[in-house]
């Protein structure tokens, strides 16, 4: 039983030819004239989409095809042949169907592909096989004929098929089909500035092209912001929206990812795009390889406009910064009020200091008289007020002063040395190193005073002709140093009861310091045999 239906599947086979089935009517045919009229004409038929129809304006004809019907070797090979050309644009396969040959004489027939450029033989001569069907009859109102077979080849390729008499060897037909490159071509663009002759143009397309009213296709093109309308047209015949596609980039990024094209015409309009730099790619469906690009830039609303936003910039920069400085400045307005406030207070009490200085001096001289006058010396207590009143005045006009030269000073100081020792007659030295310009170096008003009256009195008044006070000024680095040294008993600041000179000085040298805080002055004591205090004035030569 198996067997008996294996052997009728074989013969069903044999008995049963092999149609071929295309969608007639979506294909395009290229024959010789005269197969309608001639039912036995023997004549090649050439079907290819009809999408590639509408690229034949721009590439009518291949250079291939062009080179081919030009050769003398290959024209000699088909004297009888009459030669159909076509081009396709295309990667699908093309067609071929052999007018006029029947089951009934297809063996007097045989055919060939080959390639070109080249001498490849895709197909030897081989006999016919294949026929159309009642379908296929029927759609093309072509009586039964032979089907060659659908066929394709790289771009840049050309097929050559050809049919030969079985006896004689004669080429009776041949056909070329070549696969061209084909990218989109612009021809025209319009915008909303010159719309209205892009719908007469779509109306009428009989009119000619009004090239001097479309924008450029070389440069790039600019477009204000209200502009609502970019129309591509192409140099091509589509009528078909899925035989183009076209995508938009906007500033680098994807905009508009590549889609079908909205309109069954050869142009792509896009509409209300926002503004921004743009690259449009156009590209047909047949190969999407192959893509043209155009580019704009859509110009920004006067406030999205670089101009302006570099305006906003600078006027926000200008603003906050403004604001910063005043913020600032108030601020050190305020630090400056509240550091000269500090200083006002400072230079008051540093004035209270010298309020209170003055009266100690003149009371310590005022003692002093009154002992020259309690002895009976009548001309040493005359001379002593003489040299008292000119002290007097110089320490009133120094005492108005903040500083004085270092020399004013030691003059002072010299002056009631003197005084003091025609009292007590004790001995002293004052030593300035040579490096000390005393007339250029400046030295806080009656700092020293109260420090050397405190020498006389605490320290050499009670020794009289044994004591002595030393005072020396020198230069350490760039700091002043002045020692203080007599050879009395010394004594203890924190216990003298009547220290009323060395309190000032202190509190005067603490406030000083408050006021220049880079030139701090130190005041330091050391008793051991007699006094010595030292000044140290820091950075003082700087």
């Amino acid at each position: 039983m198996k067997n008996l239906f294996l052997f009728l599947f074989f013969v069903v086979c044999l008995i049963t030819p092999t149609y071929a089935q295309i969608p007639w009517g979506e294909y395009s045919q290229s024959y010789n004239e005269g197969i309608y009229e001639d039912p036995s004409k023997v004549s090649l038929i050439l079907a290819i989409r009809k999408e590639n129809n509408s690229f034949w304006v721009t590439h009518e004809t291949s250079k291939p095809i062009t080179l081919l019907l030009k050769d003398s070797a290959f024209l000699k090979d088909r004297p009888l042949a009459k030669v159909i050309a076509r081009t396709t644009f295309d990667t699908a396969q093309a067609h071929f169907f052999l007018h006029g040959v029947t089951p009934a004489n297809a063996h007097n027939y045989q055919y060939r592909l080959s390639e070109y450029p080249g001498t490849r033989i895709l197909l030897p001569w081989k006999p016919i096989s294949e026929f159309t069907d009642s379908v296929l009859i029927k759609e093309s109102t072509l009586p039964q004929m032979a089907y060659l077979g659908g066929y394709k080849t790289q771009l840049g390729k050309t097929l050559i098929i050809d049919v030969r008499h079985e006896n004689t060897h004669q080429i009776v037909a041949t056909s070329l089909i070549s696969w061209e490159s084909i990218r989109p071509q612009i021809a025209e663009v319009y915008t909303s500035a010159n719309f209205d002759i892009f719908l007469r143009k779509l109306q009428y397309p009989w009119m000619s092209k009004a090239t001097d009213t479309t924008l450029s296709l070389s440069d790039k093109v600019v477009l204000p912001y209200k502009n609502a309308n970019l129309i591509l047209v192409l140099e091509a015949n589509i009528y078909d929206k899925s035989q183009i596609q076209y995508e938009v980039i906007r500033d680098g990024s994807v905009f508009t990812p590549w889609q079908v094209n909205e309109y069954d015409n050869s142009f792509v309009w896009i509409k209300d795009y926002p503004p921004g730099m743009y690259h449009i790619h156009i590209r047909y469906t047949a190969q999407p390889e192959h893509s043209t690009s155009y580019q704009f830039e859509v110009a920004p609303v006067w406030y999205q406009s670089t101009w302006f936003r570099v305006c906003v910039g600078i006027f926000s920069i200008a603003f906050f910064g403004a604001v910063a400085f005043l913020v600032l400045y108030l601020r050190q307005k305020q630090r400056t009020q509240q550091e000269l406030s500090n200083k006002t207070k400072v230079q008051l009490e540093l004035k209270a200091i010298y309020a209170q200085l003055n009266p100690h001096f003149v009371f310590n001289a005022l003692g002093s008289i009154q002992g020259l006058i309690n002895k009976q010396d009548v001309q040493g207590a005359n001379e002593y007020l003489a040299d008292f009143a000119r002290l007097l005045r110089e320490s009133l006009q120094n005492s108005n002063k903040d500083t004085i030269s270092l020399y004013e000073e030691v003059q002072m100081l010299e002056t009631y040395l003197k005084l003091e020792k025609l009292r007590f007659g004790f001995s002293y030295q004052i030593n300035i190193q040579n490096e000390i310009n005393v007339y250029e170096t400046s030295i806080p008003s009656l700092l020293l005073q109260p420090l050397v009256e405190n020498a006389v009195k605490h320290g050499v008044s009670s020794l009289y002709a044994q004591g002595n006070i030393k005072l020396g000024v020198s230069k350490q680095d760039d700091s002043m140093v002045i020692t203080l040294q007599d050879n009395g008993k010394g004594f203890v600041p924190e216990q003298s009861p009547t220290g009323y000179g060395l309190r000032l000085t202190k509190e005067r040298i603490s406030l000083l310091n408050k006021l220049n805080k880079e030139q701090s002055i130190v005041l330091s004591i050391d008793i051991n045999t007699g006094t010595s205090i030292t000044l140290t004035f820091h950075q003082w030569f700087l």
